[in-house]
Parts: structure tokens; C-alpha cells; sequence
């Protein structure tokens, strides 16, 4: 089921909280990329431009490596699909193949990158942008493309628009009943489709951000093995998945 007007609560709540676990943990695992080897890993408008850049000043070694970054994202959201498609008649746990695969990449990842820190590099990478890839497509299908947790261009976009939306909502509310209509407007607030939709893009921001931020410093204390920390967030996911909070329909079939 996607996530529209017509979603339940309970499930709407599912996917609020599902959509700002992936968000934190694709911050986190974005900025531990950077620190690590230098690259922005979580979306690929960056690796496309380093692959134009690279490609016309004749850098063609760099602009291998951007190509092989963008086909393992790429590959990656393949392979979610995929997944999704062997599971999508189950009611529960549907996206446990995809996320166990993400589990595992990051922690290959995160014990490589620990007891080997100088080997492969070029490896490890792709295998981020691999997974960043999947989650991407996952959250993407699951929330009818309503979230796309890798990046912030679409999300502080939207949450531009509904702002506009909001305010406008608002005043209709003053025009059609004065100053008790705005009042009633600002009361229902909280429940409101516009209202609702903009918390959630402000939710997908920030904790990108907190994760950004809690990824940083914790590589930067203890190293590449904090990717371990983004594969707990992603059990959670699985435990919410399971849970009887996020029973569903079985995702449609695209």
C-alpha cells in the first residue's frame, strides 16, 4: 500500500517512522562515506557530474570510477526491485530480503573497512553506492514515491510546496470564516493533509541531518566500523516491518 490520503493511520504512522529511519541512516551512512574515502555516496547527481567533469578533461580513470559508482546504485535499486517482486504477496515482512541484503553490504563494509583500511577502497565504495541504491528503491516503491530518503533535493522541494500549501489552506480558512475560520484552520492544523505531508518532509530532513552529524563524529572517533550502527537502524526497520503496527496490503506490482 502507498502511502496517500487513503492510508490508514496506523500505517501512515508506519511508514512516517520507516521513511525517517532511512533517512537517518542514509545521512549517516553518506557522511562515514565522505570521511572514509572522500565521496558523496547517498545520491548520484555529484558522481554524474564528476563522470562529465572527469570525461572532459580526460581523467578517464576518475571517470571510471563515477561510471562504476552510478551502476552500482543503479544495480542496486535493481536488485530491491527484484526482491520486492518475490515478496510482494506477503502481508508482513515483505521487505526483509532487501534489507537483510543492505545489512549485509554495510556490514561487509564495515568490517573490511576496519581490519583492512587500505585495501579496496574502490570496492567498499561501490558497494555503498550499492546500497544506497536499494534503500532508495525500497522507500521509493513502499512509499509510492512519496519518499526518496537518499537525498534532500526533492524533499526540501516539496517541503517548499507545502509550506505555500499551508499558508494558503490557512487563509481560505480566514477568507470563508474570518477570523473564527482561521482559527478553526489552525486548530486542525495537526491533522491536515497539507500540514501532514510537510512534517514529513521536515522529518526526512532532519534526520538526514542527525544522522549526517552522529555519523561524522562517530567515525571519526572510532572508524569505518560505525557502519554498524546504520545496519541496528535497519533491524529496527525490519522489527517495524514485522510488527503488528505495520500490517499492510501487499505491495502492487509496478
Amino acid at each position: 500500500m502507498s502511502f496517500s490520503e487513503e492510508t490508514a493511520a496506523r500505517n501512515r504512522f508506519s511508514y512516517f517512522t520507516l521513511a525517517l529511519l532511512l533517512a537517518g541512516i542514509a545521512g549517516g551512512v553518506n557522511a562515514i562515506a565522505f570521511f572514509a574515502f572522500g565521496v558523496r555516496i547517498s545520491h548520484m547527481t555529484g558522481n554524474v557530474s564528476w563522470f562529465g567533469e572527469s570525461f572532459a578533461s580526460g581523467r578517464l580513470d576518475n571517470a571510471l570510477e563515477a561510471g562504476y559508482l552510478v551502476i552500482a546504485f543503479i544495480l542496486g535499486a535493481c536488485a530491491s526491485e527484484a526482491l520486492l517482486e518475490t515478496s510482494r504477496k506477503r502481508r508482513r515482512g515483505q521487505y526483509i530480503p532487501a534489507l537483510v541484503l543492505e545489512i549485509a553490504t554495510l556490514g561487509a563494509v564495515a568490517f573490511w573497512g576496519h581490519t583492512n583500511p587500505e585495501m579496496h577502497e574502490n570496492f567498499l565504495l561501490r558497494c555503498l553506492a550499492f546500497s544506497m541504491g536499494l534503500q532508495n528503491a525500497l522507500t521509493t516503491r513502499v512509499s509510492g514515491a512519496v519518499v526518496r530518503p537518499t537525498h534532500l533535493t526533492g524533499v526540501l522541494t516539496d517541503l517548499g510546496i507545502q509550506a505555500v500549501r499551508v499558508l494558503v489552506w490557512l487563509r481560505d480558512g480566514f477568507r470563508d470564516g474570518g477570523a473564527r475560520g482561521l482559527w478553526d484552520r489552525l486548530v486542525g492544523l495537526p491533522r491536515a493533509q497539507q500540514f501532514e505531508r510537510a512534517r514529513l518532509q521536515m522529518g526526512l530532513a532532519l534526520s538526514f541531518v542527525l544522522g549526517s552529524v552522529l555519523g561524522s563524529f562517530l567515525f571519526l572517533s572510532f572508524g569505518t566500523i560505525v557502519l554498524l550502527l546504520p545496519c541496528l537502524g535497519l533491524l529496527m526497520v525490519i522489527a517495524l516491518d514485522m510488527s503488528t503496527m505495520a500490517s499492510h496490503t501487499p505491495v502492487p506490482s509496478t
